[in-house]
């Protein structure tokens, strides 16, 4: 049986195709309750594969490196462990089919059944082949529960999907379904379960993604560019395009064309704002913050509101701030910009 595993709703990939400078980040999840909760024990999975998710969850918090370290410790609370001056949680939660669909078809091959030497047949035959397609959509809800309190600190819903196809010759699949021009379809509509191998392999997508929203990890961050002045003047600088060009094969120059063009237009919001991705892609973010902000009021008193791709950089940075804000208190280690 050969099985295909399908994440449900990938992160976009346009950001790749937009202007800027990448840069490796410590990305912190949104969640910084989650992050904060280090000291965790895994509970029931309530739903079909329940147990197997509950211990491969095990398995995945255990494995959560950060720096090499692991981040999560587990916490035994069924053997009597109390915290101490520490966040202690418990992770359990639900898993439920979300959609089931198996398809019957048949097909005919042709194998060969003499031959004359390596790679030299003889005769070929052609053999009807019976072939069975299913289709699997999963979603799991961790919650994590804190200790004591009984508090929620987490709750996500996630989707996996898996796909499997098998084939086997002179034989016959007589399920109750419905017919279809390729056969015969089935799933949960008839009453079919699906298969628990299938379930797993779903349920498996989805381990990574819980990953990355609970614990911080090392990324590669990318701080985007306008490529579009709305000032006409700026717009028509040759410049402008050169230095998003430029951005491409040599960062350094790129930057230093934006620092010249911030010179000539200090008040053009494109500018400002990719000078400030400048200062983002070397870890000045109090700098860039700052330019990001000098940006959207650049670009209310041009045009009359906030630009959109302007109002994200600056969200999207005060957000990570706020992350590195948590690791650092978390590591120990002095605040930074």
């Amino acid at each position: 049986m050969k099985t295909t595993m399908v994440l449900l709703f990938a992160a976009a990939l346009a950001a790749c195709s937009t202007p800027g400078i990448s840069y490796s980040g410590r990305l912190v999840p949104e969640n910084t309750a989650a992050v904060e909760t280090r000291s965790v024990d895994v509970g029931r999975f309530d739903g079909p594969a329940g147990n197997w998710y509950a211990s491969r969850f095990e398995q995945m918090i255990s494995s959560a490196l950060f720096d090499g370290r692991p981040w999560f410790r587990i916490a035994r609370y069924s053997d009597g462990y109390v915290p101490q001056n520490e966040r202690a949680g418990i992770y359990e939660g639900t898993i439920d089919i979300e959609d089931y669909f198996a398809e019957e078809y048949g097909e005919t091959t042709s194998e060969c059944v003499e031959w004359d030497g390596p790679f030299d047949c003889e005769r070929r035959v052609d053999v009807e082949q019976i072939c069975l397609r299913e289709t699997v959509k999963v979603s799991a809800t961790p919650r994590l529960i804190e200790y004591g309190s009984g508090r929620l600190l987490f709750q996500n819903t996630y989707f996996g999907e898996a796909t499997s196809e098998s084939c086997e010759e002179n034989y016959y699949l007589s399920r109750r379904g419905r017919r279809s021009g390729a056969g015969w379809d089935y799933g949960m509509r008839a009453g079919v379960q699906p298969p628990h191998g299938l379930v797993q392999d779903a349920l498996a997508s989805t381990l990574q993604q819980v990953r990355n929203d609970i614990a911080p990890r090392n990324a590669t961050m990318k701080a985007t560019f306008l490529d579009e002045a709305s000032d006409p003047v700026v717009a028509a600088d040759p410049r402008f395009k050169q230095a998003l060009k430029a951005a491409k094969n040599d960062p350094g120059v790129s930057c230093a064309m934006w620092r010249d063009l911030r010179v000539a237009y200090p008040q053009a919001p494109a500018v400002t704002h990719n000078l400030g991705a400048c200062l983002e892609s070397s870890r000045d973010f109090l700098g860039a913050h700052s330019l990001y902000a000098e940006a959207a009021d650049q670009s209310v008193a041009l045009n009359g509101a906030v630009n959109p791709d302007i109002a994200r950089s600056l969200s999207r940075l005060s957000a990570y701030r706020r992350g590195l804000e948590v690791l650092d208190r978390l590591l120990g280690q002095p605040a930074r910009s």
